[in-house]
């Protein structure tokens, strides 16, 4: 599926893997690109990614300066763009217009509260964040966070393309259920990531021989531990999130009744492979070299 739209009906789904003519990792000229949200397991996803493809044919956003990063992007030369066959990392929708060649997206959204409150704890512990001094200085708490930040329906913003520090609306959330269902090959959700992994992997014929987790924000409380004021806050702050992840959720599930069976065993293996290695020196070893990786890619992307 090219990032073009096949339809002009609003309601129409986007093509889901396993339709036949899904192409494999090699031997296609469309390009991918993963649209990074922050703490939707989007680390994870990345780590995995630079393995399936040449060093060469990957552009990573920097997360730090992603700002930077990707106003770089768009600088770049058609002649290298069109060598490019993963985009990835936190940047709004639209790269596809400035590509010399055809184009799909890929995304991993997550329930808004649970984002919401994993977003808030990682920002708080996490000294580049650009937030960090500023919810340390004033001493924010969680809910001193969601009704002050603009980081609102952060997933609707960021699929539809617009303003991320913006108030979000009805028409942008629309835009961005709009955009999953025409422009997207594979929505995948956080909370089933193996699945979500197993639809790529039918997708674009990734191997996805080895997995394991990064950048887990452990020390957060659970969802069903927060007073049910600040869940309801979280709710009304992240509505248009919520409308979304439920459009993003049935676009899933229609990709699983598609590729049901396929599915299951890749999950289960994808499954299995992370068991095997929790905690074993092969998952150390694994995390080291895809550290590695990961900064050959940012500097390689960066010049």
């Amino acid at each position: 599926m090219s990032a073009h739209p096949t339809s002009s009906v609003p309601n129409e789904a986007a093509p889901q893997p396993g339709n036949g003519s899904s192409p494999r990792a090699g031997d296609s000229e469309e390009s991918v690109i993963f649209l990074h949200l922050p703490k939707t397991a989007g680390t994870t996803v990345n780590r995995l990614i630079e393995w399936e493809y040449r060093l060469s044919e990957m552009y990573s956003i920097d997360p730090v300066l992603f700002e930077w990063s990707a106003a770089h992007l768009r600088k770049l030369p058609p002649e290298r763009l069109r060598k490019i066959r993963m985009f990835k990392g936190h940047m709004l929708f639209g790269l596809h217009e400035v590509l010399p060649q055809p184009a799909t997206y890929i995304t991993v959204l997550r329930d808004p509260v649970d984002r919401v409150i994993s977003a808030f704890y990682f920002m708080r512990s996490y000294k580049l964040h650009p937030l960090y001094w500023k919810l340390r200085r004033e001493k924010w708490t969680l809910e001193d966070f969601v009704r002050n930040s603009q980081r609102d329906n952060v997933q609707s913003k960021i699929v539809a393309g617009a303003d991320y520090n913006a108030p979000c609306t009805r028409g942008i959330m629309e835009q961005a259920k709009h955009n999953l269902r025409h422009y997207f090959g594979v929505v995948g959700l956080s909370e089933r990531l193996e699945e979500s992994l197993a639809l790529m992997k039918i997708r674009f014929g990734w191997k996805l021989g080895s997995y394991s987790s990064f950048n887990v924000t452990r020390s957060r409380p659970k969802k069903r531990d927060l007073p049910k004021p600040t869940l309801d806050l979280i709710h009304e702050k992240n509505a248009f999130d919520i409308e979304l992840y439920e459009c993003g959720r049935d676009l899933f599930e229609q990709a699983l009744a598609a590729n049901g069976e396929e599915v299951k065993r890749l999950a289960a293996e994808l499954e299995a492979a992370k068991a095997r290695t929790r905690g074993s020196v092969g998952a150390l070893v694994f995390n080291a070299r895809s550290a590695v990786r990961k900064a050959v890619n940012r500097v390689y992307s960066a010049v």
